[in-house]
């Protein structure tokens, strides 16, 4: 739920029904829920935290900082891992109540002004100004003459690369500030044979990630640069390297020829079928493949991998994308609500969902979609194209139905989460870690054997647990200190949807102008995350709140007449 609302106090699950049903509008009946309005506040500021916290994060961003920590990547994964199921958990809970107070055609047109239409209209402004300020903030740094290196690997130009590394004019396993790429996946891509000898014998990294995780080893695959990838295996490529999609090189061998020449005429690069086909069947032998199959999908793939392109991985949502899956899970809450009519929640027993013991199966029901997700990174995946990509859509409908159903089950006692003091640090201090280290290794304690095929499985599982005890705990922490009406808290309530709504473009300018700056990361990001909210904050108040925007995302507010008007 992205809107302030009321929920009804504690009676009885009939008297509830009864008052819903007979459309029963007394003040009597109705209180605000302050403490979930207010975690809902907070998810949704974490957002604008762990945006800020990005740049400085050593992992694919707009913006790359001049000072990144392995810190900045902690903070990012621990937010993420439960900031949006706990989000989509608390809408469930809301969409539940509002069904039951207004019927569901009172849900849908609050649904559609409040969710449907400010999708709408941020598609139309801030998507735009997304692309906008992304172009704007990923061209090279300021006084960086780094481009010009990068396009003599594109070129060819061996002699000149080859100066400026041994002048530490620039790092051999520098990345182009614009695509991410290293020197030698330029080199690779443009197919410099010349280039890529000398890069491997300066001692280049021959598996260094670009900016999609992917290595110079997937770009000759998808290429068909059969001498390349050779020459790339005997320096020590790995072809079981995953990019960003979980993609070895060789499912690169699948790509078709019209998706494989779209990608690579945005770089200025041209390829012919044949070529293309004879290429893949080299590389097809060096990975050990079916060169028959790996040739059959140049063509009979065609128009596949660009629909789904197209459709499920386009940036159309950006951080938007969550309104677009609102939109689909109250589709599917029409189906719930139907099916509420026959099946009485409220006889379930309560500790089957209001209580620890619910982890028992809401652990493993979240590892199934989470199993389908990208591997590498902790937390779930996100879904900005058109469609939802159904793994990550399914993830975040447990938490959206499981939110409903507690609210038709009525935990007025605070049973869901009530020893919020044990999980919370279990799930910060103990789960988040080894779940953290098992799915990317990030604190090095682990060796790449540990667990042996029982990592992955161990990684998911971990990350399921940390998701559902910070869920619970921070339920249980709110209830138990903010369930009471604090004007100061509302407010911030109330304003933190602008807020994220907003504040992705200001914060990768913000990113941007302080990128080179030679000051600590901590006071960069610190000072970006408060300056973004308070400049926020303001426009919420001046030229938000008490407008039609204010009233679409909020509903209407009328400004407080002063003193001297009474």
């Amino acid at each position: 739920m992205v809107t302030s609302i009321e929920n009804t106090t504690p009676l009885s699950r009939s008297a509830r029904q009864v008052a819903a049903e007979t459309n029963i509008q007394s003040n009597d009946l109705a209180e605000r829920r302050y403490d979930l309005d207010a975690l809902r506040a907070v998810a949704m500021l974490l957002g604008i935290v762990l945006h800020a916290a990005l740049s400085f994060a050593p992992i694919p961003w707009t913006v790359k900082d001049s000072q990144q920590g392995e810190f900045y990547l902690v903070l990012f994964a621990a937010i993420h891992g439960f900031r949006m199921p706990l989000f989509f958990l608390i809408s469930g809970f809301f969409t539940a109540m509002l069904w039951r107070k207004r019927g569901l055609g009172g849900l849908i047109r609050q649904r559609l002004n409040r969710i449907l239409m400010p999708l709408v209209i941020g598609c139309l402004t801030i998507v735009p100004a997304m692309w906008v300020v992304s172009s704007l903030a990923s061209q090279a740094p300021r006084g960086s003459n780094e481009i010009s290196f990068f396009n003599a690997a594109a070129a060819g130009d061996t002699e000149t690369l080859k100066k400026a590394i041994e002048s530490e004019a620039i790092a051999i396993d520098a990345l182009h500030p614009d695509s991410g790429g290293s020197l030698l996946t330029v080199a690779t891509f443009c197919g410099q044979p010349e280039t890529v000898v000398m890069l491997l014998e300066k001692g280049a990294n021959v598996n260094q990630k670009n900016g999609d995780s992917g290595t110079p080893l997937h770009v000759a695959v998808f290429m068909g640069r059969a001498e390349l990838a050779k020459r790339l295996l005997e320096a020590g490529a790995n072809p079981e390297a995953k990019d960003s999609s979980g993609n070895t090189p060789k499912e690169n061998l699948k790509v078709d020829i019209g998706t494989t020449n779209f990608i690579a005429q945005m770089y200025g690069e041209n390829l012919e079928e044949a070529d293309l086909k004879a290429g893949r069947t080299e590389i097809a032998k060096l990975l050990g493949e079916d060169p028959a199959n790996a040739i059959a999908a140049v063509s009979t793939g065609s128009g596949v991998v660009a629909l789904y392109g197209l459709l499920f991985q386009l940036p159309v949502f950006m951080h938007l994308w969550f309104l677009a899956f609102l939109c689909w899970l109250v589709m599917g809450f029409v189906g719930y609500a139907f099916l509420a009519k026959t099946v009485k929640f409220d006889r379930f027993p309560k500790w089957w969902f209001c209580s620890p013991i619910g982890l028992m199966w809401l652990v493993p029901l979240t590892m199934i979609p989470q199993y389908f997700m990208m591997p590498g990174t902790f937390g779930p995946d996100a879904s900005v194209g058109l469609l939802p990509i159904p793994s990550v859509l399914g993830y975040y409908a447990i938490f959206f139905f499981f939110g409903a159903i507690c609210w038709e089950l009525d935990d007025s006692d605070g049973i869901l989460g009530h020893r919020w003091y044990i999980s919370l640090p279990v799930s910060l201090f103990i789960v988040f870690p080894v779940g953290l280290e098992l799915v990317s290794g990030t604190f090095g304690v682990l060796s790449p054997d540990s667990a042996g095929s029982m990592k992955p499985l161990l990684g998911n599982f971990f990350q399921a647990l940390f998701a559902w005890l910070m869920v619970f705990g921070s339920m249980g922490i709110f209830r138990a200190l903010l369930s009471h009406e604090n004007k100061t808290i509302r407010y911030i309530s109330d304003s933190a949807y602008w807020l994220y709504l907003a504040h992705l473009p200001l914060v990768i300018l913000a990113q941007w102008f302080v990128r080179d700056m030679p000051i600590p990361a901590m006071v960069k990001f610190i000072g970006i995350t408060i300056v973004i909210s308070a400049f926020l904050l303001l426009t919420y108040e001046y030229l938000i709140r008490y407008t039609i925007i204010g009233s679409m995302l909020n509903g209407p507010r009328k400004r407080k007449r002063s003193a001297l008007t009474a």
